[in-house]
């Protein structure tokens, strides 16, 4: 398991529940007007995914967390993945709509009700993160996504907001009794240089939240994005930023080459501006910051689990990104 892989184990929670199918394949078939042969567990944990089949045709159906995701934000992904132009220079993974043409649904699941929504399958190849030319193709496919994002979008579209995000942060970890320190960190050395920053200065727009090499295929030619569920509004350089921390655990020649060729292919497609590259290594901590949110809201870690993220929270905060 390579480095991306460890911390998309530990960010979204996919150790949990690993099972046989829990979704009713007759009932789903019915809403959708399918047949769909097999309906399999690929993600357990907060947002279940499923990998759902028919024949040789695959699709995803993404069961949301129960709680922190209101409906109408859904419906706002919802909106964005129906409104982004077929014509662009990177592609998202489409919404399925059910027989009588709603992009979402509901499902009862362990007793309660969930929305879930079904997604087309974006197949394709993997981007690989030690590979600087397909990096720098994933920075530059990142800048072409916020290029060709809808100037209008339905729902309820949440803002990201850095300052915002590390006072969540900071209030969710005051709840896990091991944070101390780094919550320190975090409140006392990362905070005021954020606060020192002017967001006003820094290019903003509809961000992915969550574009690591994870979340994107190479397919024909094309790059295809999926996961929209951390999208929102706020400063792009936010998107680059989560790329970035997918390899930012570690300092080396290596990595920092590969940050060159991220960046490098990002500027050449939208140039950066002197303001957002000197925010981007504060923006690579702010994505630590997040992490840690979503771990301490969302997530259920033992002591060894939360002793490893809080290891590689201090190392990012500390880190000094001269680069």
């Amino acid at each position: 398991m390579n480095v991306s892989h460890v911390l998309g184990f530990l960010r979204k929670c996919h150790w949990c529940n690993f099972s046989m199918s829990d979704i009713d394949k007759e009932q789903l078939s019915s809403r959708y007007g399918r047949y769909f042969t097999d309906v399999d567990v690929v993600v357990g944990g907060v947002n279940r995914t499923y990998r759902v089949r028919e024949g040789a045709e695959v699709f995803y159906l993404r069961l949301y967390r129960s709680f922190g995701r209101p409906l109408e934000q859904i419906r706002a992904e919802a909106s964005l993945l129906a409104r982004f132009p077929e014509n662009a220079h990177v592609g998202v993974s489409r919404l399925v709509t059910t027989a009588d043409g709603a992009p979402i649904i509901e499902l009862s699941w362990n007793g309660e009700q969930r929305h879930a929504c079904l997604f087309q399958s974006a197949e394709g190849d993997q981007i690989e993160l030690n590979n600087a030319t397909h990096i720098e193709q994933f920075g530059a496919s990142i800048a072409n996504l916020h290029l060709a994002m809808p100037a209008v979008i339905d729902g309820e579209v949440r803002e990201l907001n850095p300052v915002a995000i590390v006072h969540d942060a900071l209030r969710a970890l005051r709840e896990v009794p091991q944070s101390g320190e780094v919550a320190e960190a975090i409140e006392n050395e990362y905070l005021p240089s954020l606060l020192r920053l002017d967001l006003r200065a820094l290019a903003s727009g509809i961000c992915h939240g969550d574009p690591w090499t994870g979340n994107a295929r190479f397919q024909n030619g094309k790059t295809v994005f999926f996961d929209f569920d951390d999208f929102g509004h706020g400063p792009l350089v936010l998107d680059l930023s989560t790329a970035a921390w997918h390899f930012a655990h570690d300092e080396s020649s290596e990595n920092d080459a590969v940050l060159d060729a991220l960046i490098a292919g990002y500027d050449k497609v939208r140039p950066l501006s002197v303001p957002e590259l000197d925010a981007l290594p504060l923006f690579i901590k702010l994505a630590e910051a997040r992490s840690l949110l979503f771990l301490a809201r969302y997530c259920v870690l033992s002591d060894e689990m939360w002793t490893k993220a809080f290891e590689r929270a201090k190392k990012v905060v500390s880190q000094s990104h001269n680069s």
